[in-house]
């Protein structure tokens, strides 16, 4: 097994889910990884909460083969770190599977990041995954993913960009999109005055301007 990153490198080594949060809006990840902006909302503490029961969950031996849980995870070639929630062990090969609150859909985020806990597991154990699984706590719907080719790429583009991300000294600008509503940042953010920029503009005079008498 590859050892873990030494503490003092560790900056160097994000976490696992800060891919999940590059592809979900890369200016919510800088703001989040970079500048250390965190508002707690409904979402993302549902989130913790889901993700802490998961680890809490004692390790098992199945008829399938053994499970474990809160398994910590590193890859050099990525440079990411961080944790799995389930790792199941079928006739020797792990399986990692990965928690998720909302409903059964498929999203680009959550596969990179699984895929990625692959890659991790690959690196450190000297074996090759074929597919890991998302299960989705709101609907109790489990989804296996195939770890292809095209997965793999994309994984290892996300993570050469959020390595890229990491270093920059300004944050991205916003694109805004319908679930901005839902991001705990949005008050921060402010994606539909910074996105448009005559609103923008518009907002700063009004803010500075004198009341007519």
């Amino acid at each position: 097994m590859l050892p873990l990153p030494l503490a003092e490198a560790a900056e160097e080594y994000p976490p696992l889910s800060a891919l999940n949060d590059l592809l979900f809006c890369a200016r919510r990840c800088f703001l989040h990884r970079v500048e250390g902006v965190w508002v707690e909302n409904v979402h993302t503490l549902t989130g913790s909460h889901d993700h802490r029961r998961v680890h809490a969950t004692k390790d098992n031996d199945l008829a399938t083969g053994r499970t474990a849980r809160g398994l910590r995870l590193v890859s050099h070639t990525l440079k990411v770190q961080g944790v799995a929630d389930l790792v199941e062990y079928v006739e020797g090969i792990p399986h990692p599977v990965e928690y998720k609150r909302g409903k059964r859909r498929k999203w680009d985020n959550d596969d990179v990041q699984l895929c990625a806990q692959a890659i991790c597991l690959e690196e450190m154990l000297g074996v090759v995954i074929p597919g890991g699984a998302i299960f989705h706590i709101q609907s109790k719907r489990r989804r296996e993913v195939p770890f292809t080719m095209p997965l793999r790429e994309k994984t290892r583009n996300a993570a050469a960009r959020l390595h890229a991300l990491l270093k920059q000294t300004t944050a991205p600008t916003p694109v805004l999109h319908a679930k901005c509503k839902q991001c705990s940042l949005h008050a921060i953010c402010l994606p539909e005055l910074l996105a448009a920029p005559k609103a923008y503009h518009k907002a700063a005079a009004d803010l500075f301007s004198h009341p007519s008498k």
